[in-house]
């Protein structure tokens, strides 16, 4: 399996460093500079032409990309329903909910680029040829292609988040790693029990998280449950909360509850929850982000009041004789197509395919070359001193204000990710990734409009009565064993067979576009 994969890595890399172009690197579309527009918001910040890495395109294209909607309107589908609305649609839309694009795509307000990529679009049709993994997340459910997306290095790295431990409580306590569940349990009994802190108080949180979901999604799924649709081994479609495995992960997550091993708010404390327990010394275990998460070790503040804090990732806790990590990166997070307003299609698409060349590659993962990047002796690329040593910001914040990694379609590179981030979560998550702890989400599956319509209004109701429930459970206000039949009746009538029923046919749509 390793193997395998560090195959696919290499190849892809190789791909997208090969030059489709030919080796004059002669990049340019247009004879003359030309404009076009562009719908794009990405978390509140609006696309801007003056970002070096879009003026280095322009440059190396004769292609202009200039916004299309206000700069005060920073949240994307207000502005995107706006447009749509108006009648009045930009050249190129980019949006995180692709399947608004594409239901747009499928009401004739984006065009189909299937023939555009086959006539115009070398790398863009040798990529999905090379990787028909990636390909999927561009089909339609119509077999049209109206979106290009934004690729996350899915082959490189999958993992997200890891489970964290307090290492220096193990350590004054006499512990090991907890290896199996009921290590695991006995652990954070420890923790509650012998006063970790020292402070004579006992005030210690064995297990706590960030938000309400974390709550009821990674507990249980430490387990190897889960909470949301997946496919089983035979393609078929589950949904997890109705499964055994659910079932007797939650009785487990019940109880830790009630022994007081779980945070007693932790449905209510809030996104600063972390910063709490690791700032108070109160904390000690919880499942979160590898970059993040493992700052607080080289916290300057946090190690001075604390000389022995270490909080590191380890294994999950083996059920059933397996590890599960509950969450993982899907392979891509929005994307961007032509609308049907568009001028000149052939050049957008020629444009679209510029990001896949071995230029666009590198521009949008690392910026200018000279600026953001230089490369060593080897050839290696590292980020310079603007992006690494600016204080009171962090490198990401510095690169994307250079336009580095803007939501468009193409590809991230984990390079890019390992220069700037912490060495010490890149480890944790690359454990993660050659262990095989991640359990990965459903692919990203396509409706028809009329799936869409019908399964969102499913999908809600699901979601409000699973967290309903899952609280009720978990803080004691409903018993487990009396009302789980009870849900299971409930989960029927607000319409699970039928939502069943439609992401098994977008499943099977699914598995058709990969042969």
């Amino acid at each position: 399996m390793k193997r395998k994969q560090t195959c696919i890595i290499l190849t892809t890399l190789g791909l997208l460093s090969g030059n489709i172009y030919g080796e004059n690197k002669d990049y340019k579309i247009l004879k003359k500079p030309e404009t076009f527009t562009i719908l794009a918001i990405q978390n509140g910040r609006v696309f801007d032409e003056n970002w070096t890495v879009f003026k280095e395109a322009f440059k190396d294209t004769n292609v202009k990309l200039k916004s299309g909607s206000s700069k005060n309107l920073t949240e994307e589908l207000q502005a995107f329903n706006l447009a749509v609305s108006s009648g009045k649609l930009p050249d190129i839309i980019s949006l995180s909910a692709t399947d608004k694009l594409e239901n747009l795509g499928m009401e004739g307000g984006m065009i189909p680029l299937n023939d555009l990529i086959d006539k115009h679009g070398p790398n863009i049709k040798a990529f999905f040829e090379k990787y028909p993994r990636y390909k999927m997340d561009a089909v339609a459910a119509d077999g049209n292609i109206y979106i290009i997306p934004a690729y996350y290095d899915w082959y490189n790295m999958r993992a997200s988040q890891g489970l964290f431990i307090r290492q220096d409580w193990l350590d004054k306590l006499g512990l090991k790693q907890p290896q199996t569940m009921e290590e695991f349990y006995q652990v954070m009994k420890a923790f509650k029990e012998k006063d970790p802190n020292g402070n004579g108080v006992a005030d210690e949180i064995p297990y706590f998280e960030r938000t309400a979901e974390f709550a009821h999604k990674e507990l249980v799924g430490l387990f190897g449950a889960r909470t949301g649709f997946y496919a089983d081994k035979n393609n078929k479609i589950i949904y997890g909360p109705q499964e055994a495995r659910y079932k007797e992960a939650m009785k487990e997550v019940i109880k830790w509850y009630k022994e007081g091993l779980i945070d007693p708010e932790i449905f209510t404390r809030g996104f600063q929850t972390r910063d709490y327990m690791l700032r108070n010394n109160l904390g000690g275990i919880t499942f979160d982000w590898f970059p993040s998460t493992t700052a607080y070790n080289t916290d300057t503040q946090l190690k001075e009041e604390n000389k022995n804090f270490e909080f590191i990732a380890i294994a999950p806790p083996k059920y059933k004789g397996k590890s599960y990590a509950p969450d993982a990166r899907p392979t891509s997070f929005g994307g961007w197509g032509i609308t049907a307003s568009a001028k000149d299609p052939v050049t957008l698409i020629k444009y679209f395919d510029y990001w896949f060349s071995p230029k666009g590659y590198e521009l949008y993962n690392w910026g200018v070359e000279g600026d953001t990047f230089k490369r060593d002796s080897k050839g290696n690329k590292y980020f310079t001193d603007k992006v690494m040593k600016v204080e009171g910001k962090n490198p990401l914040e510095i690169l994307n204000n250079e336009g580095v990694q803007f939501k468009i379609g193409a590809l991230q590179d984990y390079t890019y990710e390992k220069a700037w981030g912490n060495p010490q979560a890149m480890e944790f998550a690359e454990m993660y990734m050659a262990n095989d702890y991640i359990v990965d989400p459903m692919p990203n599956l396509k409706y028809t409009a009329e799936e869409s319509k019908k399964l969102q209004k499913i999908s809600f109701q699901l979601k409000m009565l699973l967290e309903e429930m899952s609280q009720k459970w978990i803080l004691g206000a409903a018993d487990f064993d009396k009302t789980y039949e009870d849900y299971l009746k409930r989960l029927k009538s607000v319409g699970i067979d039928e939502a069943i029923e439609i992401n098994q046919k977008a499943y099977n749509r699914f598995l058709e576009n990969s042969k």
